[in-house]
């Protein structure tokens, strides 16, 4: 609208004053004037706009991770440090906002002046024709009409410009992730149901910094067994559950499902045959039904409760004020780190795929409810593949097939009976610290 305005209105001078095109000039002139005073103070104000959207998010995120972790500020004493630091980001922040209103108010002020010089020299120029008698007064009252149709929208385009550079910061933030480069799609078939199982060949992996996390990983696994990867922290159980659903793509060797190299599938179809439930559990702030019924939303109420009761959460759940439709909320505060474990298996049993990864399931179990999720496990596993992460004995003692693996590598893999008879293997190792630690 603004340069629809400021076209009219230069349309209609150069139509009313033909003979006087210096009257036009000045009004065109102030159009780019106004762009380029605009401009010279872009640079200033993107810069100070992304410091201070900076120092503002780091203050949000010293608030949010404070209170994230305020029991632990709380037991370790670091009230005063944690006070101390958000202390400090607030003053930065405030600090970097306070430059951002001191430079509008500057621009302001400088643009302020910069209108009044020209109104002032364009007045002095206008009145000395009319003192001449080139003008009419009529002229003078006509000019300056459509000076200030002219003026207007210059201003306006200008401010719009610079206001443009105020909000890039937060673009950027927003661009930063849009720009990322999206999910490698590898191939295009669409996967059928497992039947088969899974198999890696010489496969390995190799992180972006430079770590290797596995190399030569060559096993078995079929639908209908209970497959537990096993070994100490870090020897790579979880990055290499991560990559059947393609979470990460193995540098070398091959991962196939059903003799299918895994790259061949869409990955939105490979997903759907496998559920994987994370070490840490993240729920939603829906209901505990809406959470446990979130990878198969037709489930019937039966069937969310039969998975809640292999879970063993269903007679918690029966005992809150309004069920199954508790709500959650944001920060789950209602429910013990347990308790949202047992929905995270709930939830995975539900969704029926034919793979199934469990990531350390067990960990956060009392004894009983853990006997009573393994023996579920291998009911689970009659008509499915089921993989276990864990440490606990407990948990791996009764899988079909135990691969233990150590800095990356598969060291033994068999039957818990198996591996145990082999005098001097890790997993008997394993398996003896444990006992030890036991008694």
């Amino acid at each position: 609208m603004s340069t629809f305005l400021f076209i009219q209105a230069l349309l209609t001078m150069l139509s009313a004053y033909p003979d006087n095109l210096i009257v036009a000039y000045v009004t065109i002139g102030v159009f780019p004037a106004w762009g380029l005073s605009s401009a010279l103070f872009s640079r200033i104000v993107r810069r100070r706009g992304q410091a201070a959207r900076a120092a503002g998010a780091i203050t949000t995120a010293t608030i949010e991770e404070g209170m994230d972790n305020v029991l632990a500020v709380q037991s370790l004493g670091g009230n005063v440090k944690e006070k101390n630091r958000f202390g400090d980001d607030s003053k930065e922040s405030f600090f970097r906002h306070r430059m951002v209103s001191l430079l509008w108010i500057f621009i302001g002020q400088l643009s302020s002046v910069f209108g009044h010089v020209v109104f002032v020299w364009f007045s002095f120029y206008i009145i000395s024709q009319v003192i001449a008698g080139e003008m009419t007064a009529g002229d003078h009252a006509a000019i300056f009409t459509y000076y200030g149709y002219m003026i207007g929208p210059a201003m306006a385009l200008g401010w719009l410009w610079i206001r443009f550079q105020d909000n890039v910061a937060a673009m950027r933030r927003v661009f930063a992730l849009l720009d990322q480069e999206p999910e490698a799609q590898l191939g295009n078939l669409q996967m059928p149901e497992v039947t088969k199982g899974v198999e890696f060949d010489s496969v390995g992996l190799i992180y972006p910094d430079g770590r290797r996390a596995l190399n030569e990983i060559s096993f078995n696994a079929s639908v209908g067994e209970i497959v537990a990867f096993v070994g100490p922290t870090g020897a790579g159980k979880t990055s290499l559950a991560y990559l059947i659903p393609r979470y990460h793509v193995a540098s070398e060797g091959i991962v196939r499902i059903d003799d299918v190299n895994i790259n061949e599938f869409d990955v939105t179809s490979l997903r759907e045959q496998i559920t994987y439930v994370f070490q840490e559990t993240q729920l939603f702030s829906y209901s505990i039904r809406d959470n446990i019924r979130f990878g198969n939303q037709e489930a019937e109420q039966e069937e969310v409760e039969h998975v809640a009761r292999i879970a063993g959460i269903h007679d918690f759940i029966m005992s809150l004020p309004e069920q199954y439709d508790t709500r959650l909320g944001n920060t789950n505060a209602k429910i013990s780190v347990g308790q949202k474990q047992r929905i995270s298996i709930a939830r995975g049993l539900l969704r029926r795929s034919k793979i199934l990864i469990l990531d350390e399931p067990t960990s956060a179990l009392d004894p009983e409810t853990e006997q009573y999720l393994v023996s579920s496990l291998h009911e689970a596993a009659k008509d499915r593949l089921v993989i276990v992460i864990a440490h606990r004995l407990s948990t791996i003692a009764h899988a079909d097939k135990i691969i233990y693996l150590d800095d990356g590598q598969i060291l033994e893999q068999g039957t818990h009976d198996e591996l145990v008879a082999r005098d001097d293997g890790a997993y008997r190792r394993f398996v003896e610290l444990q006992t030890t630690a036991t008694i």
